[in-house]
C-alpha cells in the first residue's frame, strides 16, 4: 500500500488505522527488517525516540495515540477541539514513528489530520496564520522584503538549479554562497531563480493548508519549468524533503526533473575526482541527521565527511534512520511550542556534546536551531555546516562579512 499518494479523502475513507501494538511507545521496528539489508544493531530503536512522547508523557501524543484520535474524527465520533488540535500539531514531524511502523505510517495519518482540521476551519496554532500569510504575500516564511545577495553571479536558465530555500536566502546566506562555489569548482554549471525562487511551502504542507501549498507547488513549478532544469538542487533537508515528497503527493503524479539533497551532489563530484579535499582538518566531530534526510540521505553526508584528510566522525548514540530532532519539528514546533522545542534541543546538544565539541549537520534549520540550543544552554560546542569543512579542505574561500546590509 502506497501512502505516498494518498489524499485526504483517501485516509477519510480508511477506518482501519492502528493495530494497537505500541511499539512507537516502546521498542519497535514493528515489522524486524530483513538481516542482509541492515545489521542486528539497526533492528531496534532507541528508548527515547519520539520528541512529543518525552515532552508531554501522554499516550496521545505518540504516533499510536494520534492514529487512533483521527480514526474517531474520522468516523464521526469525536468533535476537533483546541485540546486536540494541539496533540495533532505538537507532533515534530521527524518521521521516527514512521521508520517504526511501515504499515500505517502515523506521521502521514498524522498529516491527513492537520488537513482535516483546516478544511473545518478550526483554530490553528499561533503564528501560523501569520507564517502563511508571509508565504503567500512576501514569498518567504519570515515576511522579509529582500532576500540577502550571497550567492556569486548566476544564470537563470541551466540543468542544475540550486534552489535555496528561505534560511539560507534570509538568514545564513554564507552556506548558500560556499555550496554554489563548491559545486563550481566541481564542474556544476548551476543556476538560480534569483528573486524569482519563493518558499517551497513546507510549513503550508506540514500545517495542513492544502489551498495554500496548492497554490505554492504552481507557483514554483511553473518558475522551474522557466529555468529548464533537469535536477533541482537543495542544501536544505525541508526544501528537499517538501519537493522530493510533498510536491508529488499534491499533484499525485512525478516532477518532470530530479530532486537531490546537496551532499548526494558533493559525494558524486568527490567520488568522480571532480573534488579532491587535500587540506586536513585535523578535529574530531559528530554528525547530526537531520530528521527530513532520514532513511534516504543519511550515507552520502558521511561519505563527504569521509573525505576530508584528518577528519575523525565520532557518532552520537541516535544517528542515522535512528537520529533525534534538533527541535525546530517541521518549523511548527519552534514557531508555535517554544519550550517544546527548546527542550527537544537540548536533549539533542546534550548528547552531541558526549561524542565530541564540534557537531556538524547538512541543514540550515537544524543547524540554526542546534547553534541557537547551545547558547541558551551555555553548552560549549561548535556548530558547522558540513559544507564548510568541505570548503576549507578544497582550500575555497568562505569569507562572507556582510550581505544586503547584515553582518553574518
Amino acid at each position: 500500500m502506497d501512502f505516498s499518494k494518498w489524499t485526504l479523502e483517501d485516509y477519510k475513507k480508511w477506518q482501519d488505522m492502528c493495530m494497537h501494538c505500541g511499539t512507537c511507545v516502546a521498542r519497535g521496528p514493528m515489522i524486524p527488517h530483513n538481516n542482509r539489508e541492515l545489521p542486528p544493531d539497526e533492528w531496534q530503536s532507541p528508548d527515547q525516540k519520539c520528541p512529543s512522547l518525552e515532552y508531554y508523557n501522554f499516550r496521545s501524543h505518540t504516533g499510536m495515540g494520534r492514529l487512533l484520535l483521527t480514526a474517531e474524527v474520522f468516523r464521526d465520533n469525536m468533535e476537533i477541539t483546541d485540546d486536540l488540535t494541539n496533540i495533532m500539531y505538537t507532533c515534530a514531524s521527524c518521521g521516527m514513528c514512521d521508520e517504526l511502523c511501515p504499515t500505517y505510517m502515523p506521521m502521514k495519518v498524522m498529516l491527513a489530520m492537520r488537513q482535516e482540521i483546516n478544511e473545518q476551519g478550526k483554530p490553528q496554532p499561533e503564528p501560523l496564520a501569520e507564517l502563511y500569510a508571509n508565504m503567500e504575500q512576501l514569498k518567504n516564511l519570515f515576511g522579509l522584503p529582500e532576500r540577502a545577495k550571497a550567492l556569486p553571479e548566476l544564470p537563470q536558465k541551466g540543468k542544475d538549479l540550486y534552489f535555496t530555500g528561505c534560511y539560507t536566502s534570509y538568514l545564513l546566506p554564507k552556506i548558500a554562497h560556499v555550496n554554489a562555489k563548491i559545486m563550481q569548482a566541481g564542474g556544476l554549471e548551476l543556476c538560480h531563480m534569483g528573486g524569482e525562487e519563493y518558499c517551497c511551502g513546507e510549513v503550508a504542507y506540514q500545517g495542513g493548508n492544502r489551498k495554500l501549498f496548492q497554490q505554492i507547488v504552481k507557483q514554483n513549478l511553473n518558475k522551474v519549468s522557466d529555468t529548464g532544469a533537469e535536477r533541482l538542487i537543495c542544501s536544505c533537508a525541508h526544501c528537499y524533503k517538501t519537493w522530493k515528497e510533498a510536491y508529488p503527493n499534491i499533484l499525485q503524479k512525478e516532477l518532470p526533473f530530479e530532486v537531490l539533497h546537496v551532499t548526494e551532489v558533493l559525494a558524486q563530484l568527490i567520488a568522480d575526482r571532480k573534488l579532491i579535499p587535500q587540506r586536513p582538518i585535523n578535529k574530531t566531530v559528530t554528525f547530526h541527521d537531520p530528521c527530513f534526510l532520514r532513511g534516504s540521505v543519511n550515507k552520502a553526508p558521511r561519505e563527504v565527511l569521509r573525505a576530508i584528510p584528518g577528519l575523525r566522525l565520532k557518532e552520537m548514540e541516535r544517528y542515522g534512520r535512528w537520529s533525534y530532532c534538533c527541535g525546530s519539528g517541521a518549523k511548527i514546533s519552534l514557531n508555535c511550542y517554544p519550550d517544546y522545542a527548546a527542550y527537544t534541543g537540548s536533549s539533542r546538544v546534550e548528547e552531541a556534546k558526549k561524542a565530541a565539541d564540534e557537531v556538524i549537520t547538512a541543514c540550515p534549520v537544524c543547524f540554526n536551531q542546534i547553534r541557537y540550543t547551545a547558547k541558551a544552554d551555555q553548552v560549549d560546542i561548535s556548530v558547522e555546516d558540513i559544507s564548510i569543512l568541505l570548503a576549507e579542505s578544497l582550500d575555497i574561500s568562505t569569507a562572507l562579512n556582510s550581505v544586503g546590509g547584515r553582518t553574518l
